[in-house]
């Protein structure tokens, strides 16, 4: 039987001092890794047959993630350890993995490097993914992608501020009694960037990002629902941190006297599990629905979610940045911007790049066939916008506009 990884809990501190005594220790950090156990650092733990055979104790100082103690009973659990404790440093900010430890055999081979001082190190960027993050279909987002994002300026600072923030800077956020959310809804018209809101946010705390697909629990059947969507949650709250993304939300927690895909059972479930990812120091619930009218209002209360976000259609100026983006990128002839923002009043962030890829496509097409030489113009992207039927409508806009006055909670 594969060993269990989790957080660390008070209550494991025996079992884990037994562990320690009980084989050869390579690691110097000992008594700091025991005052980190009691006053609090970054530990994960391993069981397997209710038995502990594993844990790994950490902390972040100054951007560089040390790991005090690693201790196993097989080569197989320390590596899943590894894994682990890596992850949530990544987490926490560290940006250096660091480890003092007499044998680095097992950090070598994970591409540690010694540094003269019998201590190995790494860049956290290359932390890899624990198995358990790999068998939920999670990934590890390039850092950067946050910084990327473009127009949407008024959703991003409220992103940022809210819900970034807290989470990646927890001692400032303590000191003002500010508590880091846990769990939070995006909500707007369908192409306005919620998915994209929420792979920025992992980028941004450097978490591991893993989607749940509504669409694949409504498919087990009724009486298989709720126990998958619970497997899955203690799956989840194995990885040290996560920001966990749900789209389309209002398929597993509408209004439940509503006609709908999903099993009821499915949404009692789920809002069992939600106070469990509030308890989770590393974990962030996402979701994101196009029709938050729909969800169930004991969903929405908030005890259970801290924020319930508009990311709403890009204004002009928010059009603008997104055409500017993509223009940049396709040509180096002179483009009015914006005679292609007013073209546009209707287009998501998604149809603006659909449509600029699609001039795009009109240059190259045009230089294959006929010889021109020019890069895509003005007239290829207002051609290539007279071809795209835009995404919203003005009624999308204005139910968008009553669901913000309705609904909102920043």
């Amino acid at each position: 039987m594969k060993a269990v990884v989790r957080t660390y809990r008070p209550d494991d501190l025996a079992r884990v001092l037994r562990l320690w005594e009980s084989g050869e220790d390579a690691w110097p950090g000992g008594e700091a890794s025991t005052r980190l156990l009691t006053d609090g650092g970054v530990a994960v733990v391993a069981e397997q047959d209710d038995a502990l055979v594993g844990c790994a104790v950490g902390a972040v100082v100054g951007g560089v993630g040390w790991i005090w103690r690693a201790a196993a009973t097989s080569s197989e659990v320390e590596s899943q350890l590894l894994d682990a404790i890596e992850t949530a440093l990544a987490g926490a900010g560290a940006r250096l993995l660091a480890a003092p430890t007499k044998d680095g055999t097992a950090l070598a081979a994970r591409g540690f490097l010694p540094t003269g001082a019998a201590v190995y190190q790494r860049e956290a960027a290359e932390v890899g993914a624990p198995a358990v993050l790999s068998e939920l279909g999670g990934r590890i987002i390039p850092s950067g992608l946050w910084d990327e994002l473009r127009g949407m300026d008024e959703a991003k600072e409220i992103i940022e501020r809210r819900v970034i923030l807290p989470l990646a800077e927890p001692e400032l956020a303590e000191r003002h009694a500010v508590e880091p959310p846990k769990a939070i809804v995006l909500f707007g018209p369908p192409g306005t960037g919620k998915t994209t809101f929420a792979k920025g946010i992992a980028s941004r705390l450097g978490w591991p990002f893993v989607e749940l697909e509504p669409a694949e629990l409504g498919a087990e059947g009724a009486e298989r629902q709720a126990k998958l969507l619970a497997d899955t949650f203690d799956r989840l709250l194995e990885l040290p941190a996560a920001v966990v993304f749900v789209d389309e939300v209002e398929d597993i927690a509408s209004i439940r006297q509503e006609e709908r895909r999903v099993n009821p059972s499915i949404t009692n479930e789920f809002l069992k599990q939600i106070p469990r990812m509030r308890e989770a120091p590393h974990h962030l619930l996402a979701c994101a629905t196009n029709s938050v009218g729909l969800l169930d209002p004991a969903f929405l209360r908030p005890g259970r979610f801290d924020y319930i976000l508009p990311v709403g259609p890009p204004n002009d100026e928010a059009r603008a940045a997104i055409w500017s983006r993509y223009v940049d990128e396709i040509t180096d002839e002179p483009v009015d911007v914006g005679v292609l923002v007013s073209a546009t009043s209707l287009f998501t962030p998604a149809d603006i790049e659909w449509t600029a890829r699609k001039a795009a496509q009109r240059a190259f097409e045009r230089e294959h066939f006929e010889g021109s030489g020019s890069r895509a113009t003005t007239d290829d992207f207002l051609a290539a916008i007279a071809e795209t039927r835009p995404t919203l409508t003005p009624a999308m806009v204005e139910a968008f506009a009553s669901d913000t006055a309705r609904f909102s909670r920043a």
